[in-house]
């Protein structure tokens, strides 16, 4: 018993040292991930989709503030100029290097000259090179734009790629067995009652990571998400908001999260999911609410 008990105390004393070398507190959730291209993405971020003017650039520029290190947009959005007016302000304060930040942009596949509108959203969002460039979605240009971001990787203007609204492994094979760069992120909308686990679970063999745009479930559905009895069960059981449960269910899920908002006080709350988990009972409750059924039908 005795050897038990100062077995036991070594163990302990190991687990405090290693946590103190990491500076994590024990249980501390990972807040990058390395992609199969080999750079760091945060886990955690920024959507701005229907974010425009100073709206959107007030927003990102206090998710900088807060600590949020990725941040989603695309061509489509129409505020590239916004996003990166936030990150030069976030950047001339020093509240951030530009090597700590990822950002996120898309490219449409309707596209005429996708190398062209490559070099335009550098030219918008004032930065030297992308850290993803995702094909926004399914159309008739699919592989020319996809072909023009691996030339753009290739040259340093984009350091990963990916796809966006493609949900069946026969849909991302294409783009695994076709292409010489693989998708380094899949990005789907994916919720509560749409988890796109067989997905995720396909592409971990490709080492490609599945990322969650409408993390509440998009604009119409959010509340139905954060007025869910078992998500305010489980937030009142850790004393956190019912956003911070979900959030933090993505990120155990194996997903990335981009919860898009305008207000200061949503993206910090959004954000600040780092000093707690949900048990393997609280994760297996929140499985069952999957309806296995979207919102939307791009």
């Amino acid at each position: 018993m005795k050897k038990s008990l100062l077995f036991f105390g070594a163990f302990l004393a190991m687990a405090a040292a290693l946590a103190a070398e990491s500076g994590k507190p024990a249980g501390q959730a990972e807040k990058t991930v390395r992609l199969n291209s080999g750079y760091e993405m945060p886990v955690a971020g920024l959507g701005t989709w229907t974010l425009t003017g100073e709206t959107c650039e007030n927003a990102v520029y206090s998710a900088l503030k807060t600590g949020v290190r990725l941040i989603d947009t695309a061509k489509y959005y129409g505020n590239e100029a916004e996003v990166g007016r936030a990150i030069q302000r976030a950047l001339a304060e020093k509240i951030c290097a530009r090597e700590e930040l990822f950002l996120t942009t898309k490219i449409v596949p309707w596209a005429s000259d996708p190398a062209a509108d490559i070099e335009d959203s550098l030219e918008k969002l004032k930065v030297d090179y992308i850290d993803l460039c995702l094909l926004h979605q399914h159309g008739s240009g699919d592989d020319k734009v996809y072909r023009a971001m691996e030339k753009a990787c290739k040259e340093g203007k984009i350091r990963s790629i990916g796809i966006s609204n493609f949900y069946t492994p026969r849909e991302v094979e294409h783009f695994v067995r076709d292409f010489e760069i693989k998708p380094a992120v899949i990005q789907n909308e994916n919720h509560i009652f749409y988890q796109g686990t067989a997905l995720r679970d396909w592409c971990a063999r490709y080492g490609i990571r599945m990322e969650s745009y409408y993390p509440f479930g998009g604009r119409g559905h959010t509340k139905q998400s954060l007025e869910n009895p078992v998500i305010k069960k489980i937030a009142t059981a850790h004393k956190k908001t019912a956003a911070q449960v979900i959030v933090r269910w993505h990120i155990q899920s194996s997903f990335t999260a981009i919860p898009g908002s305008s207000n200061p006080k949503h993206i910090a709350e959004n954000y600040n999911i780092w000093d707690f988990s949900l048990t393997d009972g609280e994760m297996a409750q929140i499985a069952k609410l999957n309806t296995g059924k979207r919102y939307e039908n791009w």
